[in-house]
């Protein structure tokens, strides 16, 4: 994906059906009207400015995620350690490229909240931290245990009930251009959730 120029981006304007919603003359990356290009013009013109915050602890309720559906945008939190979670405030971007020995393949995974406090204590370097993002899916593909192959299908996403590692929901995103950073949660000093 090229990045848009940055020198074209004065004032958006509305463009015309499947392309840049920014008005810079690309196409959008999915060919559908109202979608961005890509990430600088998405970062450009629809993200708000991300905040880092202490953490709140989690309710102690059902860990709660959405279901997203063909455009819908719903929130969901990646845990990580509080450098990582910085790396991706500064630049937006998540790895999707990563090596594909997670339970759902290449992508960047998001949960719901305690699952992803969890996995940031559990795998943060002693520094957990969430980033807290608003996705939108055009194409999810829905599944009930692992699967690697639903890129190979023609989805740009995946929502597994549960995999052969976890009993909780999670997604997986095929590309940057599907999620915005929100905030920030530094979770040090609280106590990991309990499964």
């Amino acid at each position: 994906m090229m990045p848009c120029p940055g020198n074209v981006h004065n004032a958006p304007q509305a463009p015309p059906a499947n392309q840049c919603a920014a008005g810079c003359g690309r196409p959008s990356f999915n060919g559908q009207a109202g979608q961005f290009c890509g990430l600088t013009c998405r970062q450009k013109f629809a993200k708000p400015t991300p905040t880092v915050r202490a953490s709140q602890p989690s309710k102690r309720g059902p860990d709660v995620l959405a279901m997203g559906g063909k455009g819908q945008t719903f929130e969901a939190w990646h845990g990580t350690s509080r450098t990582n979670a910085l790396q991706i405030k500064s630049s937006g971007c998540f790895r999707v490229d990563t090596p594909a020995d997670g339970c759902l393949g290449k992508g960047a995974y998001f949960a719901g909240r305690r699952k992803a406090e969890r996995f940031a204590h559990d795998f943060g370097q002693g520094q957990p931290a969430l980033v807290r993002c608003s996705i939108t899916v055009q194409n999810p593909c829905y599944v009930d245990g692992d699967d690697r192959s639903w890129q190979a299908r023609g989805f740009d996403s995946c929502r597994a009930t549960s995999t052969s590692k976890s009993s909780n929901p999670e997604w997986c995103i095929a590309s940057n251009s599907c999620i915005q950073v929100v905030e920030v949660v530094d979770l040090r000093g609280q106590a990991r959730p309990a499964n």
